[in-house]
């Protein structure tokens, strides 16, 4: 399996990769060597903050982790009056790919980036766009500064938008599969309930108990996974 989002190329590859990623992480927790914290460690070293920031991708934290190391190289570039098109532009690539979450879905009624992270990334790669379409202004992950270099590189846009509303249609097509997704776990759940009900208890143990352990065991999981996003923002 692939660790690196950006090279998942199937709705498989970002199954597995959802369930390693929150894997990993939750043993970076418990071990004490939490990405957020590495990166910190690489402050004056932008390559390699850049790269630590690749490999936590879609998480927003590690968009702007990585749209800052780009930063720095740029400024390096100008400073030694070096050419920086590439790490623009890959600036500009970062920006457009992060212009494509919300922060909240009112279908799945769950944060818009649980859709992100659904969505292989080779999809994400393909979608089409422009700089003069797509422009500078819904871009939120460009600062001042950015723009600044942008418009000294290739002009005004012809207009703003989002690649969120430029491509609606593929974001609609994949949170409607999370919701359909999000339905099926809830009824194979309820299913397992009923089941447990109509089912003999070792020990003497009550259906209540063990549904109670169950929730309980649900509920520390997702508490955990709570803890691991606000770490995030």
């Amino acid at each position: 399996m692939n660790e690196l989002w950006h090279k998942t190329e199937t709705s498989d590859d970002s199954d597995a990769f959802s369930s390693e990623f929150w894997s990993r992480h939750r043993e970076d927790v418990a071990s004490g060597n939490f990405w957020a914290d590495r990166i910190k460690k690489y402050q004056s070293v932008p390559a390699e903050r850049l790269r630590i920031a690749l490999e936590n991708l879609p998480l927003p934290a590690a968009f702007r982790e990585a749209a800052i190391a780009l930063r720095s190289l740029i400024r390096e570039c100008r400073k030694a009056t070096e050419p920086y098109d590439e790490q623009l532009t890959f600036l500009y690539w970062l920006a457009a790919i992060d212009s494509f979450g919300v922060p909240y879905s009112e279908r799945l009624q769950e944060p818009g980036y649980n859709v992100v992270e659904s969505i292989p990334a080779k999809i994400l790669k393909g979608l089409p766009f422009s700089y003069t379409q797509l422009g500078y202004e819904k871009l939120n992950l460009l600062n001042k500064t950015d723009v600044k270099w942008l418009v000294e590189k290739w002009g005004q846009p012809m207009c703003h938008t989002s690649l969120h509303d430029l491509h609606m249609t593929v974001w609609n097509e994949f949170e409607e599969k999370l919701f359909v997704k999000r339905r099926a776990e809830h009824d194979r759940f309820v299913t397992e309930i009923r089941s447990l009900q109509g089912s003999a208890l070792p020990n003497g143990q009550s259906v209540d108990r063990r549904f109670n352990m169950r929730m309980l065991v649900i509920l520390v999981g997702a508490a955990l996974i709570v803890s691991l996003l606000w770490a995030m923002v």
